[in-house]
C-alpha cells in the first residue's frame, strides 16, 4: 500500500477530461496542489478498483466534478458516494462539489448536494485553482504525523509536485511517484526505431552542481543524490528507503532524465568512455 498523502481525489467523467479537468489539473500543479488523476496513477493492467479506492483512501478531500456526463457513468457515481460516505462518517469536510454544467440537473439527480456549499466551473481554473490552494494548503504545510514532506521538479518541464510521504519508503517509489505526478514518460521518443529507456534521478538541489560535474557514465548507475552533513551521498540502490540515506522534512529534488542503460542491450550503450559518454 502507498505511504503517501495528496491534497485532492479528482474525480470526473473521462469525456470532461480535455474541457475542465486538464485546465484545472495544470493550474493546481502550478500553485503545487497535490491530487490523484486516473490517467496518472492508473497504469496498463493495474486493478482499477483497487487503484481507485487507494487514490480516496489517501487523499484529504475528494474533489467532484459533476456535470452531465458525470451523471450517465457508474464509476464517478461510486467514488460520489464513497466520499459522501466517510464525510458523514467522520463529520470533517472531505467532499467538495465543482459543478461542470448542467446546474440544475445535477442538483435534481442529487438533491442533498444542495445542502453543501458547492462552486461551479463558470469561475475559471485559475480562480478556482486559488481557492483549492488556500483551503489545503493549512494542511499540507504539516506533514501526517510521522510523514515528511519533499518538493520535486523537474528540471526538463519546471513543473512541480509535493509529496507527503512515510520516511520509510524506498527512492525508487519516490522517483517513480514523482514522475507519475509530473506526468513524466519512462521512455524517449527520438524518432528512432526503436525508443529508448530513461529512468529519473532525484538530485537534492542543496548538492546538485555535484551531480552535475559527474561523467555520463557514473550519472547511470545513481537513482539519486542526496546532501548530508558529510557532503553528497551517491545512492545506487533502489531499494534504499528515505530515512537511511538521510532525506528528511522539506527535501527540495530536482528531477533529472538518464538514459536507463539497464534496459538497453549491451550493444545499444556504445563505448564505455570517449566523446559518446556526453551524448544525450
Amino acid at each position: 500500500m502507498s505511504e503517501e498523502f495528496q491534497d485532492l481525489f479528482i474525480s470526473h467523467a473521462s469525456v470532461d477530461k480535455p474541457r475542465y479537468i486538464k485546465p484545472l489539473a495544470d493550474c493546481l500543479t502550478k500553485r503545487k496542489v497535490t491530487f490523484w488523476l486516473d490517467s496518472l496513477r492508473i497504469a496498463w493492467g493495474d486493478s482499477v478498483p483497487l487503484k481507485i479506492n487507494e487514490g480516496l483512501r489517501e487523499s484529504r478531500y475528494v474533489l467532484l466534478c459533476l456535470s452531465a456526463a458525470f451523471l450517465k457513468k457508474p464509476w464517478p457515481e461510486a467514488e460520489l458516494a464513497a466520499g459522501l460516505s466517510v464525510q458523514n462518517a467522520s463529520g470533517q469536510k472531505r467532499v467538495l462539489p465543482l459543478i461542470l454544467n448542467e446546474r440544475e440537473l445535477v442538483l435534481q439527480t442529487y438533491p442533498l448536494l444542495a445542502s453543501l456549499a458547492y462552486r461551479e466551473y463558470a469561475a475559471g481554473p485559475d480562480a478556482l485553482a486559488d481557492e483549492i490552494a488556500g483551503l489545503t494548503r493549512s494542511k499540507a504545510s504539516e506533514p501526517e504525523p510521522g510523514h515528511i514532506k519533499i518538493e520535486v521538479e523537474s528540471v526538463h518541464t519546471g513543473k512541480l509536485c509535493n509529496i507527503v510521504v512515510s520516511p520509510r519508503v524506498s527512492l525508487k517509489w519516490l522517483s517513480d511517484r514523482a514522475r507519475s505526478g509530473l506526468d513524466l514518460s519512462d521512455r524517449a521518443e527520438t524518432g528512432a526505431f526503436v525508443p529508448f529507456m530513461v529512468r529519473w534521478v532525484l538530485v537534492d538541489k542543496k548538492v546538485e552542481a555535484a551531480w552535475l560535474k559527474l561523467p555520463r557514465s557514473r550519472m547511470r548507475k545513481l537513482i539519486a543524490v542526496v546532501a548530508t552533513a558529510e557532503g553528497p551521498l551517491f545512492c545506487e540502490t533502489d531499494t534504499d528507503r528515505l530515512n537511511d540515506v538521510g532525506v528528511v522534512d522539506g527535501t527540495v529534488f530536482h528531477l533529472y532524465a538518464i538514459e536507463d542503460e539497464r534496459a538497453l542491450p549491451p550493444l545499444a550503450m556504445g563505448p564505455p568512455s570517449g566523446p559518446q559518454d556526453n551524448i544525450f
